[in-house]
């Protein structure tokens, strides 16, 4: 965000947060604290929350591409796809999403394609399998429950499934269809 000729422009920016969560509040607040670091009195925000429902992230996108925002950040996987089919034009900012790629989101981490960026929430798996070998030294059977209805909730227990089994456990995998 850098003015030609130092003028005195306001950014509009739309926020856009799946559902309450303690995990994406801290994103979107570190989003905001950081631009407001950034451009002072030179930004405002329009934070919406979907209350975790998809139709309310479309009903709120549309609304930023009405009202020509100049940047939407996004929360959360769902939030995200709902910004990038809503426009090509405004550029989106994601967070809280695990793999962009597989979500469909960008065509490469290194090179987007299109209007769409953001930061991963991935953490390696391999190091979630050492606090289970520290903490249940006798567990045999570990279940994974995710969520059948979030792209990158099948991401990491496909992960997890294949680092779990290749350090010897059996693992049982358990879908839910609600995100929350």
């Amino acid at each position: 965000f850098t003015s030609c000729g130092g003028g005195e422009k306001t950014y509009n920016v739309g926020i856009i947060q799946l559902a309450q969560h303690d995990a994406l509040d801290a994103a979107t607040e570190g989003f905001k604290a950081a631009l407001t670091e950034k451009l002072g009195d030179k930004v405002r925000f329009d934070y919406q929350n979907a209350q975790g429902e998809q139709n309310n992230c479309t009903t709120i996108v549309t609304k930023f591409v009405n009202n020509k925002v100049d940047l939407i950040m996004a929360n959360a996987t769902n939030a995200v796809k709902a910004a990038q089919e809503a426009t090509s034009e405004i550029p989106v900012v994601g967070t809280s999403v695990t793999d962009y790629v597989s979500s469909g989101l960008v065509k490469s981490n290194d090179k987007p394609g299109a209007n769409v960026t953001g930061a991963s929430d991935y953490n390696p798996v391999s190091a979630q399998v050492e606090v289970i070998k520290a903490f249940c030294p006798d567990a045999q059977t570990i279940g994974v429950v995710y969520a059948s209805a979030e792209d990158n909730s099948k991401v990491q227990a496909d992960e997890a499934k294949t680092v779990l089994e290749q350090n010897g456990y059996t693992v049982k995998t358990y879908a839910v269809a609600d995100t929350n």
